[in-house]
């Protein structure tokens, strides 16, 4: 008896100085991203902000076919959770699972946990009530941007090339039904083409191949017009960056589905080299290498993108937020000026605001982020 006693004793004692650790340990956080070929910038901002803040930062990743796998993504969130000395979790993208996720961690008990999701694929209204903060680069404003683009380049087609699972979504759709209103009254063609899904069996390879094939079969049926390409996922922009140089003077490329400098550009017009990372660079010096390259096929009026890696800034402003919450310099959960004021540093120029549901109704909690496209020939 006296023994059983005795190491009852002792796991009280372990558990009280586990218990005594965990509030008085430094807060942490954790970010979940996708792969490094499922999303690069995202990946490589986890990994900057652990450098910035050390052992505070513990990252993982979801499943590259995270829609067949969603209960990995849901497992992931909640052994972040299971860590009592992490306070915030970062989940980006906010792929189908991070709402589950996060319900779990609420039922766990863990209500001190701050929740950010940036670039959520679940629905604004479904998202906003898992998660403390919603981040998204501004779908819908694109919209205007990319009509705007291809009106001032003179395009007289635009092929938008998506699948069921992204056109269900309701940022995207809102984008969609922008751009064909803008596109009816600029007298700008917009089509339609259905790509296949990069989570379905086929896989990224065989989006990519898709891309590849059929970019060169709309050039010949619009032959003598020009045609803009855009897609909505994020694993078709490079062989859809490549497919539009190598089409020549008639192909247009507007953006990124997530504008940045980083996004495709440096491996398909081979500004890097086999195993270098090309977030090295700066934004700036990454967009004077783009317009070089472009240069000398004379494409640099062909192809446009935002000046900053958005979903990047996402994870470190998510990252710098959640740190100044956990130690008490922000006491709100949702505090939308300690947000834009942080999100200005990091991303001066950036314009945030509030997000409206299609009843016209803000949700406080979701904040949508736009640049302006770049002129390369601004920096040849």
């Amino acid at each position: 008896m006296k023994k059983i006693l005795s190491i009852i004793l002792t796991l009280v004692m372990v558990f009280s100085l586990a218990t005594v650790f965990a509030d008085e340990a430094p807060g942490k956080i954790a970010i979940l991203t996708g792969t490094v070929s499922q999303g690069e910038e995202e990946f490589r901002a986890a990994e900057a902000a652990k450098a910035k803040y050390g052992d505070r930062v513990v990252t993982d990743t979801y499943p590259d076919n995270f829609m067949a796998e969603q209960e990995t993504t849901v497992s992931k969130i909640q052994a972040f959770a299971s860590d009592p000395t992490v306070k915030a979790i970062i989940v980006c993208q906010a792929v189908p699972g991070t709402k589950a996720g996060f319900d779990k961690i609420r039922e766990m008990g863990r209500d001190d946990i701050l929740l950010i999701a940036g670039v959520p694929q679940e629905d604004p209204g479904v998202i906003s009530e898992a998660a403390d903060i919603v981040m998204y680069a501004d779908e819908a404003i694109q919209g205007d941007l990319i009509m705007e683009t291809l009106d001032k380049w003179g395009v007289d087609v635009l092929i938008h090339y998506s699948f069921p699972r992204h056109m269900a979504m309701e940022l995207i759709v809102a984008r969609h039904n922008l751009l064909a209103k803008n596109a009816e009254a600029l007298g700008i063609e917009l089509v339609d083409r259905t790509a296949p899904d990069p989570t379905a069996e086929a896989g990224v390879s065989a989006s990519q191949q898709f891309i590849l094939e059929d970019v060169p079969k709309v050039m010949e049926e619009y032959a003598g017009k020009k045609v803009a390409f855009f897609t909505t996922n994020c694993g078709m922009q490079e062989p859809l960056q490549t497919a539009v140089l190598a089409a020549g003077e008639n192909a247009y490329y507007p953006q990124p589905c997530c504008p940045s400098p980083f996004h495709g550009f440096p491996s398909s017009l081979g500004l890097i080299s086999e195993g270098e990372s090309a977030l090295q660079y700066s934004s700036e010096d990454m967009l004077k290498k783009i317009a070089a390259k472009l240069a000398e096929t004379n494409s640099e009026g062909r192809f446009s993108t935002w000046p900053a890696p958005v979903n990047m800034a996402l994870i470190q402003v998510g990252a710098d937020y959640a740190i100044d919450y956990i130690d008490g310099n922000i006491a709100d959960r949702n505090d939308a000026d300690a947000l834009t004021a942080i999100f200005n540093e990091s991303l001066p120029g950036a314009d945030l605001t509030i997000y409206k549901d299609a009843n016209g109704e803000e949700i406080a909690n979701f904040y949508l982020v736009t640049l302006q496209p770049v002129d390369f020939n601004d920096y040849k």
